[in-house]
């Protein structure tokens, strides 16, 4: 897919104006390193811009400095790099967020970080600019230059998403990756990746590897407009109560590029457990403990109902929403085995009126889906409620797309280039 790269005119810098930069401290800055990186970016992106149909956009918002590089450019044959102030950049951009997919942005300022949160875009910061505090914490953080464009190359071709599941006419299930790798690596560097990813995700371990998993996941939620309705984020917590410390940092970061807010402004010192949509009250039993996978798959949702409810704090939200007609909800967990989890936080919502429901699992495992139909009394934002079941059927049309295991084995050239 074709991309409009919107670059800060940073990145064209030899130089700092400190006047840019009047909230950081740069007397430690790297001049040097941002120097040698300024050279091989222009020269990468030159080639960008002449061998792709990609088309790159430098923006600053001061017009004469802008005005002075696209000339010094222009007479050094950058004929394919253009130039355009910032105002004009944010009224185009503002004016196509129906064509945000196409979008990507690159820099390390505040104003970049708002110009991909406004269209809802993929965001990268280059780490080897001056960062604010924006780009800090959020978008995907890229070292070298090689790395940045081989990010780039890869997104024109990008069919993120291993497999699809269509639940009902409100409920889809996405996930990113094929949980299978033991068997069904289709290549050793896919196997290696695969293998990474489920240390980060489940034991904490090969952290180097939570940057390039956290762009994989990124691209997949910008590289579409199927997520530009969702309005509430949630994440289904573990077993022992807590949540997944790098999936919730995963799903911050794309609830702060779409633009949308917790329901209240949590104290720094609050658990992140106690600002999740989802709350487990009670600890639970892990399904794989002493039970056989046709055990696990029968489960239905006795375990999740006995331990799981909704957040109190986002009532007042969800019932805002359900009125408009919003209440479109994104539900993340680790991995899907046979979908007991997913359906069981799907009849919650359900129950609360829910427009449209995504859920992403980082890996499938491609058992059958075991969809189950629950009548919920009671009120589900807070334990005890009771359920009956009404209905149960199987799916296993998942919908696979093999092309993308072959980008995780890109994945790997690129996080070792």
């Amino acid at each position: 897919m074709k991309k409009l790269i919107f670059c800060n005119l940073d990145l064209l810098k030899s130089n700092l104006d400190p006047t840019d930069y009047q909230e950081l401290d740069l007397s430690n800055f790297n001049l040097e390193r941002m120097r040698k990186k300024r050279d091989k970016f222009k020269e990468k992106f030159k080639q960008l811009s002449e061998n792709t149909d990609n088309t790159i956009y430098f923006y600053s918002r001061k017009t004469d400095v802008l005005t002075k590089y696209e000339k010094a450019f222009r007479e050094h044959g950058y004929s394919n790099f253009h130039f355009r102030d910032r105002s004009t950049l944010k009224d185009f951009v503002s004016s196509n967020k129906n064509r945000n997919n196409y979008f990507v942005f690159i820099g390390g300022k505040n104003t970049d970080f708002q110009l991909a949160v406004n269209t809802r875009s993929l965001y990268i910061v280059p780490t080897w600019l001056p960062l604010e505090d924006k780009p800090q914490k959020y978008g995907v953080h890229v070292d070298t230059v090689k790395q940045l464009y081989k990010f780039i190359l890869t997104l024109n071709n990008q069919n993120v998403w291993y497999s699809k599941l269509t639940i009902d006419d409100k409920t889809t299930c996405y996930s990113l990756m094929d949980a299978r790798y033991g068997y069904y690596a289709k290549t050793p560097e896919e196997k290696e990746m695969m293998q990474h990813f489920q240390e980060l995700l489940k034991e904490g371990k090969s952290r180097n590897y939570y940057k390039i998993l956290l762009y994989h996941f990124l691209a997949g939620m910008t590289n579409s407009t199927e997520f530009d309705d969702i309005e509430l984020f949630g994440m289904v917590p573990s077993s022992n109560c807590e949540v997944n410390e790098d999936l919730y940092s995963f799903m911050t970061s794309i609830r702060c590029l779409k633009g949308k807010r917790l329901p209240k402004n949590y104290a720094a010192t609050v658990p992140r457990r106690e600002t999740n949509l989802l709350i487990r009250h009670t600890t639970k039993k892990q399904a794989h403990i002493n039970r056989t996978s046709q055990q696990r798959a029968s489960l239905g949702g006795n375990d999740e109902f006995a331990t799981l409810c909704i957040n109190p704090d986002y009532k007042k939200k969800i019932d805002k929403l359900r009125d408009e007609g919003r209440f479109n909800v994104c539900i993340f967990d680790d991995y899907m085995t046979h979908g007991n989890t997913f359906n069981s936080v799907r009849c919650l919502l359900e129950s609360l009126g829910a427009n449209k429901i995504i859920f992403i699992s980082m890996g499938v495992f491609k058992k059958p889906f075991q969809k189950k139909e629950y009548t919920i009394t009671g009120s589900v934002y807070k334990k005890d409620y009771s359920y009956q079941l009404t209905e149960s059927s199987t799916l296993v049309d998942f919908r696979v797309n093999d092309n993308a295991k072959q980008e995780v084995s890109d994945l790997y050239d690129i996080f070792n280039s």
